[in-house]
């Protein structure tokens, strides 16, 4: 390592690297040049202008606007950050030029303004995530798939991070957030942050009847896919008021197992699978359903050192109970088809730190969540709408590393910003395109 005088005559340091030498006194360079793609999609999908509508009254007297902070917290999830000590991410003249920031907030002045959130805001937040689902909405039958998820809680006590169900960490306070994700399109179609110590299905009654209120969609046309916790009859009861369909899965009950005992008749769906129906009423049920009963009769691939004396049903037999006027094996596709929610579930937790980023306060946690899910919708709109078909289900890393880490260097000429990037740079027309897209 070397060190040589600038012009300034202050010492700098120069690292030999081959036949390069290497100095950290760039001044006019970015590394983020893309991003003026979600700078774009934010004015193009009115979700700026949404977060302005919602937190109005949140900026009276205030320094930092509200919906600054939170597009600052969404841009830092598209970057990356898991953190909110890493806005310093963000400190780049580029990024404020694009997103036209007059400044970074510190740290600590997030956490004091996101506790200024309430339910009302954060209802604001959660018909921008609806509004983006409705972006890339698909002509006839909508299929949502909704499931919860468990986030465990580490450090110090924080609000609504309660005790209960917890299969990976038993005992850890942790959130239980819904969601509800449109298949075909593979975008969140709402979602709010539960504490921890709520069933699975709590507030799922309310949670169907606000999608069904504030979806464009025709409610004939929607069907919904409930997993094995969220089923029950006064949720089917719901589903079917609303003249929606539904497909969900259901516990192997001594009833259902029951019934199941008595079918004589089988059909052969292939590959060692076998198909019937059955009509039972459960338990609390207010009448008899439709159920298509699923058996795999697979040979194991490796005998077992000592065989069983009682041949087990759980796990052999699945059971989807449905409105829907399907054959069996139809059903059961249809549902298995579903289970892009958790592949959407954990693109969000782990790309998007969705959970990850939090305070001390309920609220401005749920805030927080919103804005994973924010920028997770507007990047699945980037993608179905201005990317070829290749990069329609590309993750966060790989689309970051072909278009919105792109080096550049800026320029101010004629009192416009010159954001220069490599003429023969590989992604150059598809980036092109994507702008072109969202004008």
């Amino acid at each position: 390592m070397q060190t040589q005088n600038s012009k300034k005559g202050r010492p700098r340091k120069v690292i030999d690297q081959g036949k390069a030498k290497i100095t950290f006194t760039g001044k006019a360079v970015t590394a983020h040049a893309g991003m003026a793609l979600i700078s774009r999609a934010l004015e193009h999908f009115s979700v700026r202008e949404g977060l302005k509508q919602c937190t109005a009254d949140l900026d009276v007297g205030k320094h930092h606007p509200m919906s600054s902070l939170l597009e600052q917290v969404i841009g830092l999830r598209l970057m990356g950050g898991e953190a909110i000590s890493d806005t310093a991410l963000l400190k780049d003249s580029s990024l404020t030029a694009f997103f036209e920031w007059d400044e970074i907030a510190h740290p600590s002045t997030f956490g004091r303004r996101l506790a200024e959130m309430r339910w009302a805001h954060n209802l604001g937040l959660e018909r921008i995530v609806t509004g983006l689902s409705e972006r890339v909405l698909k002509a006839g039958q909508r299929f949502v798939a909704i499931d919860s998820t468990v986030v465990s809680v580490f450090g110090k006590k924080i609000e609504g991070a309660e005790r209960g169900y917890n299969p990976h960490k038993p005992g850890r306070d942790s959130y239980h957030p819904l969601l509800a994700v449109d298949v075909g399109a593979r975008a969140v179609v709402d979602g709010y942050l539960r504490p921890g110590s709520c069933g699975t299905g709590h507030g799922l009654d309310g949670f169907i009847r606000k999608l069904v209120a504030e979806s464009r969609h025709r409610v004939e046309q929607t069907v919904f896919r409930l997993d094995k916790g969220l089923t029950s009859g006064a949720v089917l009861d719901t589903v079917e008021s609303l003249g929606a369909g539904y497909v969900a899965k259901l516990k192997l009950s001594p009833t259902v197992a029951g019934k199941i005992s008595k079918i004589k008749h089988w059909r052969a769906i292939g590959k060692g699978h076998f198909a019937a129906n059955i009509y039972c009423k459960l338990e609390g049920w207010t009448r008899p359903r439709r159920m298509a009963v699923i058996e795999r009769n697979q040979p194991a691939k490796e005998q077992p050192a000592q065989l069983p004396l009682f041949e087990m049903m759980e796990g052999r037999y699945e059971v989807v109970v449905t409105n829907l006027h399907l054959n069996a094996e139809s059903l059961w596709r249809l549902y298995n088809r579903g289970t892009v929610v958790e592949q959407v579930i954990e693109e969000l937790k782990n790309d998007f730190a969705a959970a990850a980023i939090r305070t001390n306060g309920f609220w401005a946690n749920d805030a927080l969540f919103l804005t994973g899910l924010i920028a997770y919708n507007l990047l699945n709109c980037i993608r179905r709408l201005g990317l070829p078909k290749s990069l329609e289900t590309a993750r966060l890393k790989r689309l970051g590393l072909l278009l919105l880490e792109l080096p550049a260097n800026v320029i101010r000429r004629s009192r416009q910003l010159w954001v220069k990037i490599r003429w023969d740079h590989p992604m150059r027309y598809i980036f092109y395109r994507a702008m072109a897209a969202l004008q």
